[in-house]
């Protein structure tokens, strides 16, 4: 097993957000967010602070209507950023929030994001499929390759795969209901998984030769763990992008590349 890393691409965003001016603030927002959403917050605020971003913290209580919510953005400065950590709860009105909020979208959330990232244009995708996108442009020859993945929120699955589909890629989006999933990973060159199930994917999943990018998180015991069991694969011949070394270390920075006009 080789362990793989998105140093270069970190160093690369690093250098690119310091020596932009942004004046904007992001908007963090939220309704009952989960450990692993609460994570993410403190990862996106740390960098904001890093770089002397602005931000706001917005956690709206679990009675909030989706007027209240439009009233908040409407509120900001229209030149502001915003992200909405999903699945922000049980709200019921995301499709109200997708038309109407009209702040600057650094995460895909709105629909007119979603139909440029779903044409092939590669700035409107969200964070992290724009992180892993990062990453196989510049590390892989993504034509004719099969790709795997175990994700089909709109979020993550949908984009990343309608996007590399464009590139040339053949793409199966597998989810808990597909039957014999091991068959279509095993048969893949890329594996991406993004399912929030700690060490769920053991060296049974995988063969030699096959390149495997871990975007899942869970919190197990106060530590961020992925979706692979890394240590069950040290006797296979596989490249492995781990969750916290490689996407993971890049998707707050592409997130705040978004403010950049």
């Amino acid at each position: 097993m080789k362990i793989l890393n998105t140093n270069d691409i970190k160093k690369e965003l690093i250098t690119e957000i310091s020596t932009s001016t942004i004046e904007n603030n992001l908007h963090i927002l939220a309704m009952n967010p989960s450990e692993e959403e609460l994570s993410y917050r403190d990862y996106i605020i740390k960098r904001c602070r890093e770089f002397e971003i602005g931000y706001f913290y917005k956690k709206f209580d679990l009675y909030a209507s989706k007027e209240d919510i439009i009233a908040y953005t409407n509120s900001c400065n229209n030149k502001d950023g915003f992200i909405i950590l999903l699945p922000f709860d049980k709200f019921d009105g995301i499709s109200y929030l997708k038309e109407n909020i009209k702040l600057k979208d650094v995460d895909a959330f709105t629909y007119k994001s979603m139909g440029h990232a779903m044409a092939g244009n590669s700035n409107y995708l969200p964070a992290t499929p724009k992180s892993v996108v990062k990453y196989l442009e510049k590390n892989e020859d993504l034509k004719s390759k099969n790709i795997v993945i175990a994700n089909r929120t709109e979020l993550i699955g949908l984009p990343l795969s309608t996007y590399l589909m464009n590139k040339g890629a053949t793409v199966t989006v597998i989810n808990s209901e597909t039957k014999n999933p091991i068959d279509y990973i095993k048969n893949s060159h890329i594996f991406i998984s993004a399912i929030g199930r700690a060490d769920y994917y053991d060296k049974s999943y995988f063969k030699d030769g096959q390149t495997i990018i871990d975007v899942g998180t869970s919190i197990v015991n106060g530590k961020i763990k992925g979706d692979v069991n890394y240590e069950d694969l040290e006797d296979l011949d596989v490249k492995v992008l781990t969750c916290k070394k490689g996407i993971g270390a890049i998707t707050t920075l592409t997130l705040l590349q978004g403010l950049i006009d």
